[in-house]
């Protein structure tokens, strides 16, 4: 039997055992997206040898773009119908994606199957925001920091499993995992994890979401084929003109809508607006950093530079990294008080540009590497800084939709800024055979560097995130940028 949505004052009656068998759970779907790149990421070789395709990185781009097709229309429905209620149906979604993925026979089907997969992407928006309406105030900030960055398994071992997985049981291994793992979220979800009472009673603007998903689709199909077609082909640059020109219609429609799917207004607000920006190049950087580190370290001994470890082998390296993002989210929640969110967020940009100078000298030394990626994943303290900083600017009718939009922004900045990085790269080919291919050393440093720029940048920008805001008529609980509780 399902757990029935909480009454005023039921949140003080709850132990706090509860509350960390809850937020145990919620883990399970809002590590979704994480996985969805950390989990099989390491299976893409294997996967383009087994299907004997050059075009393996639609394995990503199909996840990626669903994510940012699907989080703001799931957003809004959770805000109307219940962020648990829509955690569930996501999470199955993801999960029968999950099951295609394994089973699929031709790699057009194991794209479909990673498209749907993709739209467990909105786990993690509905998950923190569902901790924002439903925990007691002295464990939100800390349970939305570790929402964000994980725990335990969950945020360590991912690369662990995936090495164990694809070097003893095989490439579909992670995708039967991946099934499991979404559908046991699902089922406890249902059963165990409290709904909010708080709904948004409007319609579903579908006009608006229909234009800003073919919209999005459009201007990250663009990006995500610029390392083919090249950033200024004409293909790549009519998909962003023809994007530009939906937006603009969609910017039109949503400003003139009684009920529109995003107000508009809401990035006004500076605090939202500098933490969107700003934490998007700043997120958009780790991004092309995790997809360049495994491959820094699986290239082969002959180039010079690499390592030619195995996926298992890669895992146990990072794992010091790994465990570094899961301690920057208990730092967040730690230290909320004194030193607040923004701060967080210009550190960790910081961080990240630091790591990314460093990677650029393209290090040969084992111990020098492992340090290296401790200090990213410190960097990363930027994962629970964020979404706390965008909660501070949210009136709570619209902390789903808008955390959601915080996280297509991010999604379509990962995919700029790798797309930049990958065509760096992709100038400094020296071999290539089957659908392996070797770089110079001088593609991973210039392709490093795009990485610390925009990280340095997004730092420099969230200075401009005010320290204080005003309280909001709509928001009584609203505080400061910097005060955990806000959040």
């Amino acid at each position: 039997m399902s757990t029935p949505p909480l009454q005023n004052g039921a949140v003080a009656e709850r132990s706090t055992g509860y509350w960390v068998r809850t937020l145990l759970i919620l883990l399970l779907l809002t590590e979704q997206s994480a996985l969805g790149f950390s989990l099989i990421a390491p299976a893409l070789p294997k996967v383009a040898a087994e299907f004997q395709t050059t075009q393996v990185v639609w394995v990503m781009t199909a996840f990626t773009l669903a994510g940012a097709v699907a989080s703001p229309i799931i957003g809004k429905l959770a805000d109307t119908y219940g962020k648990k209620r829509m955690l569930v149906i996501t999470a199955a979604i993801g999960s029968i994606g999950a099951l295609i993925s394994a089973t699929a026979t031709v790699f057009p089907l194991m794209v479909v199957g990673r498209f749907l997969s993709g739209a467990a992407f909105a786990c993690m928006a509905l998950g923190y925001t569902l901790i924002r309406d439903v925990f007691p105030e002295r464990l939100r900030a800390l349970s939305i920091s570790i929402a964000n960055t994980g725990v335990g398994a969950v945020g360590v071992g991912s690369m662990l499993v995936a090495g164990v997985l694809i070097d003893h049981l095989g490439v579909r291994s992670v995708f039967w995992f991946a099934f499991a793992f979404c559908g046991l979220g699902a089922i406890l979800t249902a059963l165990l994890v409290p709904e909010t009472p708080v709904r948004a009673h409007s319609r579903i603007d579908w006009t608006g979401a229909v234009l800003l998903a073919v919209s999005m689709f459009i201007v990250m199909l663009g990006l995500s084929k610029g390392k083919e077609w090249g950033l200024g082909d004409a293909k790549t640059l009519g998909c962003v003109g023809v994007a530009l020109v939906g937006f603009a219609i969609w910017v039109w429609w949503e400003r003139r809508t009684p009920e529109p799917l995003i107000q508009l207004d809401l990035i006004a607000e500076p605090t939202l607006r500098y933490t969107l920006i700003g934490g998007g190049l700043a997120y958009g950087s780790t991004t092309l950093l995790a997809t360049l580190m495994p491959m820094l370290l699986q290239a082969p001994e002959s180039t010079g530079y690499g390592f030619g470890l195995t996926a298992t082998q890669m895992a146990g390296w990072l794992l010091p990294g790994q465990l570094a993002i899961v301690a920057s989210g208990f730092i967040v929640g730690a230290t909320a008080v004194w030193l607040g969110f923004r701060r967080h967020l210009i550190i960790g940009a910081l961080l990240l540009a630091l790591s990314a100078v460093l990677l650029s000298t393209v290090p040969t030394v084992p111990a020098v590497a492992i340090a290296i990626w401790v200090v990213f994943g410190f960097g990363c303290m930027i994962y629970a800084a964020v979404p706390n900083l965008a909660l501070t600017a949210l009136p709570e009718t619209q902390r789903a939709v808008g955390a959601n939009f915080v996280g297509v922004a991010q999604t379509l900045c990962g995919t700029l800024i790798s797309t930049i990085g990958f065509t760096v790269l992709a100038n400094y080919v020296v071999a290539a055979e089957g659908y392996g291919v070797v770089y110079s050393e001088a593609g991973f440093r210039g392709a490093f560097l795009v990485a610390a720029g925009f990280a340095f940048v997004g730092g420099l920008i969230a200075f401009a995130v005010p320290k204080v805001r005003a309280a909001r008529s709509d928001d009584p609980d609203s505080q400061t940028a910097d005060s955990p509780s806000a959040v």
